[in-house]
């Protein structure tokens, strides 16, 4: 069973497509089988196949891709997308907590999560909200989901709020989570990618598409949200980059790996890091320069001297050799008695 559920996994990882072509919502439709969901130091990934008109899911080792446990729950279940990338949630930070949604397409009357035991896989609630909701993070200790909540449908899919979600008492929490610098601005994109800090704390979206280019930062542990603006930077601009949160700060770097804007993680100041600049041809260095007639001179001593030294052993061979030749007629010549 192992065995199988392994190579099932590879077979998957190998030919699930990245995205499925036309998606209702920002981040409807994305495959995630190949990706599933971790945290940011977690020994484990999860994922999330298809069994039928069931789910398997199943929990493997980052390190080697190696199955641990897995359980068939009922219904159709995925690791929830959040960026167009790929990029996923739904493992709090503690390792503890995961939840899983039902496929979005196109708008539902009813949103469907379930919250699994990361121990035993076995699901501990499930949820239902009234209207399009979409996973788009989990508190480090689990106890609060955050939801990306679609109120334009087909006609507007980019008019939409991220909302609070209080697990333990099964309520959506009043207010939308907004910057509170800027509270009437109005969040529009497309999630291009996310990074999320060390301590699974905070989500870090890149978004485009919109009036403004932003990363979202927001607050796991304090529902809190800020927009920074990425000035100077089109959609087109961004595609194939990525985000890497770092101590301290968020890199915004391109497919080469170069910082294209950096975002300090405390004051959210945006800088440009200067360009690095192109090595130039390489000066040879005056010891390897050939002396002007062209010969080698430098190869030249070398090679004497590994000459030398095998002739010097040569002869301490050569001399051992008539010695022990001298001493074994001298043993020859007068007999052992025993």
């Amino acid at each position: 069973m192992r065995r199988c559920l392994l190579v099932l996994i590879a077979i998957l990882a190998l030919s699930a497509p990245a995205a499925a072509a036309g998606s209702k919502t920002p981040a409807a439709n994305i495959d995630t089988t190949s990706t599933g969901a971790t945290a940011p130091g977690d020994p484990y990934r999860y994922v999330a196949l298809r069994g039928g008109g069931d789910t398997v899911l199943a929990k493997i080792k980052r390190a080697d891709g190696a199955p641990v446990r897995s359980r068939r729950l009922p219904g159709r279940l995925v690791v929830a997308a959040v960026a167009q990338d790929a990029s996923t949630t739904g493992l709090s930070a503690d390792g503890s907590t995961l939840v899983l949604a039902a496929p979005r397409g196109s708008r539902v009357p009813v949103t469907r999560l379930t919250v699994v035991d990361t121990l035993t896989l076995q699901p501990q609630r499930r949820l239902a909200l009234r209207g399009d909701f979409a996973l788009d993070g989990i508190s480090p200790d689990g106890r609060r989901l955050y939801l990306i909540e679609y109120r334009g449908g087909r006609a507007d899919p980019l008019d939409y709020a991220v909302r609070a979600y209080d697990v333990a008492h099964r309520r959506l929490l009043p207010k939308p989570i907004v910057d509170a610098r800027e509270p009437d601005e109005k969040m529009t994109g497309f999630p291009i990618t996310r990074a999320v800090s060390a301590d699974g704390r905070w989500a870090y979206t890149l978004y485009a598409g919109g009036e403004e280019q932003f990363v979202h930062a927001l607050d796991m542990a304090r529902s809190r949200a800020f927009c920074i603006d990425l000035e100077g930077l089109t959609p087109e601009a961004l595609n194939g980059m990525h985000l890497v949160a770092r101590h301290g700060r968020v890199d915004l770097a391109d497919q080469s790996g170069d910082v294209v804007r950096r975002i300090d993680a405390t004051t959210f100041r945006v800088t440009t890091p200067p360009v690095a600049a192109a090595p130039g041809p390489r000066r040879p260095n005056v010891k390897d320069e050939p002396p002007a007639d062209g010969f080698p001179w430098g190869i030249a001593a070398a090679v004497g001297a590994i000459a030398a030294a095998a002739a010097f052993l040569l002869r301490r061979r050569y001399a051992a050799g008539v010695d022990s030749a001298a001493s074994r007629a001298a043993s020859s010549s007068t007999p052992t008695v025993p």
